[in-house]
């Protein structure tokens, strides 16, 4: 499990997170919902260890404690981390022009190199839906393309050995910055679809921030609802997305409509 207990977080005189817990557990997807400037980056910032060790730089202090796997998440170094957890930011600008499978190598780094290496980016960058971008260079992708490159990269990072494909892997954590922002809509399903196959099969936790709701219902576990800082509710979409989480979350006044059998789906009122 990755979890975080009581955790704060101050920049100056502002408090950008307060006193929250939030868990995910291998094998889920967590979607984090809220307002633009509610925290959501700055927790997953502090979930993926950005700000190791309580000090970072500027006059930004975090408290509380986090955990992985049940170990504090300031007593692991940056390659112990590399190993275990990855982290897809919202964007990322190359300049240099490395071909899409050299990005997509670079999630191979953490775990030393191996002859399966290549075998092994190709297969993420297939499960992306970038494989025919695989000797492109990522200066001339579009933003769609490059986030589908980049996520292709994470998935090589956290990919089971084949030593764990006969038993179930050791846990590992994807953190993911709106990673649907750049996607048209089959993109987007698609992205979503192979995240919770995956979560389920390599024995991954999951914490995306969206701000799509309906999308995060219909794909996510739980949802983690945050507003100024702090966070008023995890749980189920069914259990979680009321009209009044919503209009304090996302300040929209909703109808939530709920079917048997199918996720809640917020409608403007």
């Amino acid at each position: 499990m990755l979890a975080a207990i009581n955790l704060s977080l101050q920049r100056g005189d502002k408090t950008i997170l307060r006193n929250l817990d939030l868990h995910i557990q291998p094998g889920q997807i967590v979607a984090l919902l809220g307002r633009n400037g509610a925290g959501k980056s700055s927790l997953l910032k502090a979930m993926s260890g950005e700000f190791h060790g309580g000090l970072q730089s500027g006059n930004a202090r975090l408290s509380g404690h986090i955990s992985i796997n049940h170990i504090a998440l300031d007593q692991m170094n940056s390659h112990q981390l590399a190993q275990i957890r990855a982290v897809l930011p919202q964007s990322v600008q190359f300049s240099f022009p490395f071909t899409a499978m050299e990005i997509a190598l670079l999630g191979r780094y953490p775990h030393g190199g191996g002859a399966n290496d290549r075998l092994i980016a190709m297969e993420a960058l297939a499960l992306a839906g970038a494989a025919a971008l695989a000797d492109r260079d990522v200066t001339t992708l579009s933003g769609g393309e490059l986030a589908r490159v980049q996520f292709a990269r994470v998935l090589a990072q956290l990919r089971p050995a084949a030593s764990e494909q006969e038993t179930l892997p050791a846990a590992r954590y994807l953190l993911l910055d709106e990673p649907t922002a750049a996607l048209d809509l089959a993109h987007q399903h698609h992205l979503l679809r192979t995240l919770r196959q995956l979560a389920k099969e390599w024995h991954i936790g999951v914490l995306a921030i969206m701000h799509d709701p309906n999308l995060a219902a219909r794909y996510a576990d739980q949802l983690a609802w945050l507003a100024d800082g702090a966070l008023l509710v995890q749980d189920t979409p069914a259990l979680s997305m009321t009209p009044d989480i919503v209009r304090t979350c996302l300040g929209i006044e909703v109808e939530v409509v709920q079917q048997a059998g199918k996720p809640p789906f917020a409608m403007p009122a």
